[in-house]
């Protein structure tokens, strides 16, 4: 440091202020010392007039602001709006209920605030004593301003949460387990800083990938929807099924254990995979040597498979109603049960043929001797009828005897004599029954159809030349009158 001798008292001027010695020293001209006191003056005019400014500034307006807890802010803390600096933090009190009551000021142009203004605890972003702001709202301009003093109420403010608090919302296992965590974190990054360092650099674009994903997510919501309700019913389905999953589960654990009990056959079917592979190969090889003429194949089945398509359509309905024929055919061929079923039939067929070796040749002697027999009742079959019909008839006839067939039958017991009532029955004498030619005894050969004597057309009675020839029948043998 340079240090001036001191000047004399004789020239110094009354007030303490130097004489004109000083002044007109010689290494200095007289007019040097105007530039310092005019820059002087201007630095003090200028404090002046911001002294006046910002005594004269627009005016604070403090408020009350309730929060759940004062999230750590201090006394003297800043109040912004916007990113931008309006006002400080002038006390910090508790409420009779344990709130935190935090009061404020704000000015400039966003003072005062509205109806409505709401308020943030938030941070700047470094951890740290008075690194917690308050963020206002001011509210929307159409609503009236506040009065000074006025209180936002706790259900308009956030405090800022805690680290500690999250974790005191966790029970002690949880928070066991998230120590845990946290420290196999430290033991997995352990040593491998640089690659932690890279990966948290690739994050903003894994970040900003998983947007985008969750963004088409978003613009898919609908059928992401519906493949959320599908997996669900399958969820649902194989919960339902869930007995049957376990047992599957256990028999592929089951086939696990045998495959590798059986360790010779896996080691033998690995040592001929090569060779099954390259066989496997070749025949690739030669399917893409006949894939030209497939193509050629295809391309020619072209135009006949369109017109199969409208056969194919009208086939349709006939397969859909042949499904319950072959449905009943199925039935028929194999049904639950024994000896129900065409199955059951063809198992039994060889015992049938072995039985039926003996008596087909017995059941054809037997026809063949039946034959003549049968040849010679055949033609007297509508006859046989007849009589059954007839009897039928008469046996159903009764009186105070009782039926006819049970009363003694007289034949020409009476005779019918005209009168004026149109004819009635008279008895007869016995000795002259059985004289009418109403009656014939005798007739043992009638032929077949004699009953209805001789027909037009010369049918009756039936007399063939065939097999159905029968030489004891005489066609004269009518009924009286036939």
């Amino acid at each position: 440091m340079q240090h001036r001798a001191p000047v004399p008292a004789s020239s110094r001027r009354p007030g303490g202020r130097r004489g004109a010695t000083l002044s007109r020293t010689p290494t200095a001209p007289r007019s040097r010392p105007l530039v310092p006191v005019a820059l002087l003056g201007a630095v003090v005019v200028l404090v002046v007039v911001g002294a006046v400014l910002l005594l004269r500034g627009d005016p604070s307006h403090p408020y009350r602001l309730i929060f759940q807890n004062s999230s750590q802010v201090v006394k003297g803390g800043t109040v912004r709006i916007g990113g931008t600096q309006v006002g400080t933090i002038s006390s910090i009190d508790l409420t009779a209920d344990d709130r935190a009551e935090v009061r404020i000021t704000v000015s400039g142009d966003f003072a005062p605030l509205r109806r409505g203004a709401t308020a943030v605890v938030r941070s700047q972003g470094t951890a740290g004593v008075a690194s917690r702001y308050v963020d206002v709202s001011p509210g929307s301009g159409l609503e009236p301003a506040l009065r000074d003093g006025a209180t936002i109420p706790v259900e308009q403010t956030q405090s800022q949460v805690e680290l500690d608090q999250l974790f005191a919302s966790f029970d002690g296992r949880t928070r066991a387990g998230l120590q845990k965590t946290i420290r196999g974190f430290a033991q997995w990054y352990a040593g491998r800083e640089v690659q932690g360092g890279q990966s948290a650099q690739r994050l903003p674009k894994a970040m900003k990938a998983l947007r985008t994903f969750a963004a088409d997510v978003d613009a898919q919501s609908a059928q992401f929807e519906k493949l959320v309700v599908t997996s669900s019913r399958a969820m649902g389905a194989l919960a339902q099924e869930r007995d049957q999953l376990t047992g599957l589960v256990g028999g592929a654990a089951k086939t696990v254990d045998a495959i590798g009990a059986d360790t010779r056959a896996l080691n033998s079917a690995l040592a001929d995979t090569p060779q099954m592979l390259a066989q496997g190969s070749d025949a690739l090889k030669d399917l893409r040597g006949s894939l030209p003429d497939l193509r050629g194949l295809v391309d020619a089945s072209d135009v006949p498979s369109r017109r199969l398509t409208p056969f194919l359509r009208e086939l349709r309905p006939v397969v859909d109603a042949a499904v319950p024929v072959f449905r009943d055919l199925r039935q028929v061929v194999d049904r639950p049960g024994t000896g129900n079923d065409l199955l059951d039939g063809l198992k039994d067929l060889p015992t049938v043929e072995k039985a039926s070796r003996t008596a087909f040749p017995a059941g054809t002697a037997a026809l063949k001797t039946s034959t003549p027999m049968l040849s010679f009742i055949r033609p007297y079959g509508p006859d046989l009828m007849s009589w059954f019909g007839s009897f039928g008839q008469a046996a159903g006839t009764y009186d105070a005897n009782g039926h006819y067939v049970a009363a003694m039958p007289e034949f020409d017991a009476y005779a019918l004599q005209d009168d004026a009532q149109g004819g009635t029955l008279v008895p007869k004498a016995p000795a002259d029954r059985g004289r009418s030619d109403a009656l014939s005894t005798g007739n043992l050969k009638r032929c077949p159809g004699s009953a209805s004597g001789a027909l037009p057309d010369g049918s009756g009675p039936f007399v063939d030349q065939g097999e159905l020839a029968n030489a004891d029948c005489d066609p004269a043998e009518t009924p009286v009158g036939k």
